[in-house]
């Protein structure tokens, strides 16, 4: 079913108008992961409607020690997304955080993980890290719910923290 073209004459119905309406999901509390590779759900939990297409934003704010990074990754059985991702890559910066460092900018498969760096080196992380995660997703005929999920990239005893407090956020809204 896609977005119907409104007519002079027509009637409106509040589902179809209301499909158009974007839709926020925020993560309302920090979330910690530590000494773990295996993905946890974050709170950006939401179920679309079924046969449907979507855009969407997912911002980030996570804070990383350098050796075990972000990973994330969407559960997401009745979904295939189609995401252009931009994150800090995963390798320390040489002189302090706000020098810059190289930046991830890629197209990933719909099962492949993302990964995003951490710098600081003792933990708890104090630096505060973004990225994102945009494009489309189309749904199939079930009602099936999407979760957001993260983990460390490489195990270590230091946190790798998913930020929340409206830190990280995720926008979408029906565009067929």
């Amino acid at each position: 079913m896609s977005i119907p073209q409104w007519y002079a004459g027509q009637v409106m119905l509040a589902d179809a108008m209301n499909a158009r309406n974007p839709r926020l999901v925020q993560q309302e509390n920090d979330q910690i992961v530590t000494a773990s590779t295996t993905f946890v759900n974050s709170e950006i939990v939401f179920t679309p409607e079924p046969d449907a297409l979507y855009w969407y934003e997912l911002l980030i704010s996570y804070s990383a020690i350098a050796a075990a990074d972000l990973k994330w990754s969407w559960n997401a059985p009745g979904a295939a997304f189609a995401s252009f991702t931009a994150a800090y890559a995963a390798a320390a910066p040489t002189t302090s955080i706000n020098a810059g460092a190289d930046v991830i900018l890629r197209r990933p498969a719909n099962t492949t993980v993302r990964i995003a760096g951490g710098s600081d080196a003792t933990s708890p992380p104090v630096n505060f890290h973004s990225a994102y995660d945009r494009g489309t997703f189309e749904t199939d005929g079930t009602i099936t719910a999407v979760a957001m999920q993260f983990a460390q990239n490489v195990s270590d005893a230091g946190q790798t923290i998913m930020r929340g407090g409206n830190q990280t956020r995720m926008l979408y809204y029906r565009i067929a």
